[in-house]
Parts: C-alpha cells; structure tokens; sequence
C-alpha cells in the first residue's frame, strides 16, 4: 500500500468536505438581514427577496457541481 496515496485519497475528500460545508455556510451567510423583522421598508424587502432568490440558484449550482465533480 502506498502510503502517499492514501494520504491523497484522505486529505482530498476531507478538503472537498470543507469546502462544500464552508460555500454552503457562506450562501446561507449571504442573505442574513441586520434590522429587525416585520420594519423593514419595501425596498429592504424587495432586497431581501433578490437574495433569497440569489441563494436558491447558488444552491442549485452547488448540487449540479457536486454531481459532475467526482
């Protein structure tokens, strides 16, 4: 046994683990709102609606990219 390859094998699916956990913390990051709940004017709401829809499509590109990336 290769000694060197394994280490490959171990240390690149615990990298691609850390990148897929962090990219998916930073698209649930990306939308959090700073003002309270329920005060927000229109456009603050309007903002907030681009981003959630922002996230849904980065986290449709994440599952299409995990698909190919193996």
């Amino acid at each position: 046994m290769d000694l060197n390859r394994l280490l490959q094998g171990v240390g690149g699916r615990l990298l691609r683990q850390f990148l897929g956990k962090a990219m998916k913390e930073g698209i649930n990051r990306m939308g959090k709102t700073q003002g309270t709940p329920g005060r927000a004017d229109p456009d603050a709401r309007r903002r907030a609606q681009q981003t959630k829809d922002t996230q849904k499509r980065m986290s449709d590109l994440m599952k299409l990219g995990r698909r190919f990336w193996r």
